[in-house]
């Protein structure tokens, strides 16, 4: 009994491995410039967004731990890119590899995670420049860095516990993918990416408060550059848990008629 179940668990990080192999691969498949595209993307997007809020709207960066508006805004671009990637990729992760799932009966939790975990990977590239960036303009915190070892794992942990829910709905209700996209586009403008949370009229602070990637920024922005946190961290801690939960839940529930709906 012992045995199978260290056999079986062996054979699922391989295949784990693999898929996450394979989903970096095919991501830059045919392309010339590869990896540096993990690089490219953050910095067009960072172009683009301190263009628009800081030379034209000049938003206000007063009480935060760094006035560099670009230094501000990739801390919290980094996790969100990450969360976005790996939620809305997971959405159609099983509709979208039905051979695996009907033909080889490949755990749909594999899927998940691979995609989580290449989201991460892709992220990190961007994460290990912005560091070098960081430390060469003396922005870099580097006693504070192992916060980020509470991050990734909270980060990690919420966008497998939301992918795993919206993966098994959506190989039952088609619109589920679609929706998410609808909610991460809203998600991204609640969240303090682009402007700090000191800025925010009262009456809309608490709601702010409460969304769980206001604390993931902002650990984010503790961990690259110091200081304290000005949110509370419990709404993160909360809905990670719930999502893993709840997420696993939903996909255990549904997840023995996955290959007959797809």
């Amino acid at each position: 009994m012992i045995a199978s179940s260290v056999s079986r668990r062996r054979q699922h990080l391989f295949l784990l491995r693999e898929l996450v192999v394979r989903n970096v691969r095919s991501r830059y498949v045919g392309s010339a410039l590869g990896l540096a595209w993990s690089v490219l993307n953050p910095l067009w997007q960072l172009a683009l967004f301190t263009f628009v809020f800081f030379r034209v709207l000049e938003l206000s960066l007063d009480g935060e731990q760094t006035q560099n508006f670009a230094v501000f805004l990739f801390c919290g671009l980094l996790p969100w890119m990450a969360v976005h990637e790996g939620v809305s990729r997971s959405a159609s992760a099983i509709t979208e590899n039905a051979d695996l799932v009907k033909k080889m009966r490949l755990p749909g939790e594999l899927l998940v995670a691979s995609l989580v975990i290449g989201a991460l990977l892709n992220a990190s590239i961007g994460a290990v420049a912005f560091v070098v960036v960081l430390a060469a303009i003396g922005e870099l915190s580097v006693a504070s860095l192992p916060l980020m070892l509470v991050a990734v794992p909270l980060q990690a942990a919420l966008t497998f516990g939301l992918g795993l829910g919206l993966a098994a709905a959506n190989a039952y209700f088609r619109d589920t993918a679609q929706a998410a996209g609808l909610v991460l586009n809203a998600w991204f403008f609640v969240t303090p990416i682009f402007y700090s949370v000191h800025g925010v009229p009262a009456q809309y602070l608490r709601f702010l408060e409460w969304n769980p990637l206001t604390g993931l920024v902002y650990l984010y922005r503790a961990a690259f550059l110091g200081g304290g946190i000005p949110v509370s961290l419990t709404p993160l801690l909360a809905a990670t848990i719930a999502a893993v939960v709840f997420g696993g839940a939903v996909f255990a529930r549904l997840k023995h008629g996955l290959a007959d709906e797809i």
